[in-house]
């Protein structure tokens, strides 16, 4: 086997990962009293949290930063050198800081921290082991124990930046565990993209009732051709409904084209078909609550292209049509789905 094979190639790869891997779980069995204790004080209400790491650690810091922002956390990067420059007026807000250093004698930190002492901050450090410069100024040390890298050299940082960040992960999701972080709090700070889609609700992008197209039960199969087209949704729902009179899903049929159509191919008796005889009963139907990615597996498990929306007493209040979920996904308004479409 040649160096520069396929098998060779991903040899090298799998071995980074699966040292990588089993580092991140000797980490895991390190967790304990230190990272408990710095856990609390991220999570507490009025917590503020300056990151401070240079080089990779700056990197992974920045990150770090920005998904705390992300959760709720207060949260600000600190350049250890911008910090002895002016940066460090920060900590006059921070309650708590968080220092990244593999070796933990970064010379930058060393110097840095005992300045950030002055403010009363409390500080934990995230580095190889308590055998370092920096634990005597901390008041907690949460371990790597990566003692060598991965691959070529056991140079370049790889495990240690690995679990590096995985424990700034840790720490962040165990502090809203503390907190009891809500999907609905996450949803907040992350209105767009795949996220935002994630975690929007089904009333977001539901088609409110009063705009729905309603059907008499006795409407002819030439009406219920006629509204359906012109309503550019594609179904109907049929009930004896009074204006403004709550009406609950077991009370409601289910017209779509698709039934239409199916009608059509059994043309004896075509003319003679209603509403009622060819919809579907007990349609399927989601609470308004329900996350709009759960209707979407709704709608892909029963192979349809819409749901009722209901409140808690079961009450229709809406639907939403896949094309309202896809459209919001890709940017692009389909016709028809939209809130501001006129009635049925």
């Amino acid at each position: 086997m040649t160096k520069d094979s396929d098998t060779a190639i991903v040899a090298a790869g799998a071995a980074v990962l699966h040292e990588g891997s089993a580092c991140l779980d000797g980490a895991a069995g390190r967790l304990g009293a230190d990272f408990a204790a710095a856990t609390r004080a991220l999570a507490d209400a009025n917590s503020f949290t300056m990151v401070v790491g240079l080089g990779k650690s700056g990197h992974i810091g920045r990150k770090f930063a920005a998904s705390l922002l992300s959760t709720g956390h207060g949260a600000a990067f600190v350049h250890p050198t911008d910090a002895v420059h002016g940066d460090i007026g920060i900590a006059e807000h921070a309650t708590l800081a968080i220092l990244l250093s593999h070796s933990g004698d970064t010379e930058e930190l060393v110097a840095l921290v005992p300045a950030i002492k002055q403010f009363g901050v409390a500080s934990a450090l995230i580095t190889h082991g308590r055998d370092c410069a920096l634990a005597r100024y901390v008041d907690w040390i949460v371990e790597t124990g990566v003692n060598e890298e991965a691959g070529i050299g056991r140079l370049a940082p790889t495990s240690s930046s690995t679990v590096t960040l995985a424990l700034c992960d840790a720490l962040m999701m165990a502090s809203l565990s503390l907190r009891g972080f809500s999907a609905e709090q996450f949803r907040r700070y992350h209105p767009g993209g795949a996220l935002g889609l994630r975690l929007r609700k089904v009333a977001d992008m539901m088609i409110p009732a009063e705009r729905l197209l309603w059907l008499a039960p006795s409407a002819s199969i030439y009406e219920v051709l006629e509204q359906i087209s012109l309503s550019g949704r594609g179904f109907g729902l049929v009930c004896e409904r009074r204006k403004q009179a709550p009406v609950t899903v077991d009370a409601v049929g289910f017209v779509s084209d698709g039934d239409i159509r199916r009608a059509a191919r059994k043309r004896k008796g075509f003319a003679q078909q209603t509403a009622a005889s060819i919809m579907t009963r007990s349609p399927q139907w989601i609470s308004r609550d329900a996350l709009a990615i759960e209707a979407l597996r709704m709608m892909e498990e029963h192979a349809i292209t819409a749901l009722l929306c209901a409140d808690d007493d079961r009450v229709v209040v809406g639907a939403v049509h896949i094309h309202s979920i896809v459209s919001r996904e890709v940017g692009v308004e389909v016709a028809g789905t939209a809130r501001g479409a006129p009635p049925g």
